[in-house]
This record gives structure tokens, C-alpha cells and sequence, in this order.
């Protein structure tokens, strides 16, 4: 009976943690070859979901998305996460004097996380939204933490690189030029997406490091590229110093470069 149960858990995180992608709407159909799991047992899990309001159903189409005690849950944990409110001062005076989308961003898996976000008062906006994950090569964030991370892990994630799909016509697909661009970002400090996200957007991060001396997350300025271009140097240092500001804060130390 209690494997019965902890198997019960496991299958009702499985689908749950479906809708942590890209893909917000699953029909029951879809789960099902997603998670190559029986009808009825998929059907099962999402009835309870559904009755405990992690889950809503479309009444026409009859598809599954996030419910709103799922969301309630997710706002509660970030309220509470410490970096974020730790970081949260720093990223607001940062938006303010860069007068650009800033975010901050963790390692989830092999993804990049954003875990906040300060919007800009300025027309032409980042798209990011907090919650949504991104493969590390592809982001600005992604890519520095992917830096510090340990040779072996390094390998393999950039071994890897040919599986992950193209967001866009500039996200990278060569091992090599992955390779190449974390040996600048460890050199420099900073890694930089040039539109490998979304279009003619332009991102710049740094790294945040923890009490422990490990990278433990990130931090950057999205803005278009037109914006960006003119202005990257200056961007760049900044990025950097609010890094330095929040691991210092966390009690962490990033040397400026």
C-alpha cells in the first residue's frame, strides 16, 4: 500500500511538472503519450488535481492547465526564496539606471530558471516571464552559470547541444562554438545572447556567487539589440557590479573584471 502511494505521488508530479515546459496546455491524450502511462491512470491523477485546484480544465476543449492553487503555491515559494528577495533591491536599482528588462535567473536541470524579473518603462520589452525555462547555451544567464560549472558536467551538457532545439536562427548548435563562448565568459565575467532567445533581442548576464563560492545563480539586462549595441560596455559593467552586489550580500565574493 505505501509504494502504491509514493508511485501515486510520483505519477501526479510527473504530470504536473509537464507543465513546467513551454507547452501550458495538455489534453489528456497528450499526457498520456507524453508519459506513456495507461489512460486510466493519467485520467485518475488529473480528476484529483483537477477537485484539489492544481489544475483547471477547458470546458470546450476539455484541455488541462495550471490551476490556481498550483500558482498560489509557485508565488508563495518565490516570495521566499532568498536570493530573491535578497537580489530584489539590487535588480530594481539596476532597471532603474540601465532603463532596461532585468532578470534573475537560476539552474533548473539543464535549463535556465528566471526566477524574477523588473520590467522597463520603455516601449520595446524582454518577453521573459518568471517561472518559464530556457536551455543554458541559449541565455545570457544560462551560459555564465554553465561556465563554472565543473569540466565534466561542462562536457557533457556541450556534447549535448546538438539534441536541443533552435529557438531561433542564432541559438547555437556547434559544441565548438558553445565551447568557445563559456572559455570568453569565464575569461571576461559576463556571457552575452545575441538574440538566441528571441530575435534582435540582446542580453547581457553575470554571475552570482553564494557563501559557498559556487555560482548560484544570475543576473542580466535584456533590451533590444538596437538599444543594446549602443550602449553594451556600459551595460556590461553594470551587470556585473549588481553580481558583485548580490553575492556580496548573500556572502558570497564576485571579482570584478
Amino acid at each position: 500500500m505505501a509504494k502504491e502511494r509514493v508511485s501515486s505521488i510520483l505519477r501526479a508530479l510527473d504530470i504536473l511538472e509537464c507543465f513546467m515546459d513551454n507547452q501550458t496546455e495538455w489534453t489528456l491524450k497528450s499526457l498520456v503519450a507524453e508519459l506513456q502511462l495507461p489512460t486510466t491512470t493519467v485520467h485518475r491523477q488529473l480528476a484529483t488535481l483537477l477537485e484539489r485546484g492544481y489544475l483547471t480544465q477547458d470546458s470546450i476543449r476539455k484541455s488541462y492547465r495550471v490551476g490556481p492553487r498550483l500558482l498560489l503555491l509557485s508565488s508563495t515559494i518565490l516570495s521566499h526564496s532568498d536570493i530573491r528577495s535578497t537580489a530584489r533591491p539590487e535588480l530594481e536599482k539596476l532597471s532603474a539606471k540601465v532603463k532596461e528588462t532585468i532578470n534573475l535567473s537560476v539552474m533548473l536541470d539543464n535549463e535556465v530558471f528566471y526566477l524574477d524579473k523588473v520590467e522597463t518603462f520603455r516601449s520595446v520589452v524582454c518577453n521573459t516571464k518568471i517561472g518559464i525555462r530556457v536551455p543554458l547555451h541559449a541565455s545570457s544567464g544560462g551560459k555564465i552559470i554553465l561556465s563554472h560549472k565543473s569540466e565534466n558536467f561542462v562536457d557533457a551538457y556541450c556534447r549535448s547541444i546538438v539534441e536541443w532545439p533552435k529557438l531561433t536562427e542564432k541559438t547555437l548548435t556547434s559544441e565548438e562554438g558553445l565551447r568557445a563562448e563559456l572559455a570568453e565568459a569565464r575569461r571576461y565575467g559576463y556571457a552575452i545572447d545575441d538574440g538566441e532567445v528571441e530575435p534582435d533581442l540582446v542580453c547581457v548576464g553575470a554571475p552570482i556567487i553564494g557563501m559557498d563560492r559556487a555560482v548560484v545563480a544570475a543576473v542580466s539586462i535584456a533590451g533590444p539589440e538596437y538599444r543594446m549595441r549602443e550602449e553594451l560596455n556600459f551595460m556590461t559593467q553594470e551587470v556585473k557590479k549588481t553580481a558583485a552586489a548580490i553575492s556580496s550580500l548573500l556572502g558570497g565574493k564576485c571579482a570584478l573584471i
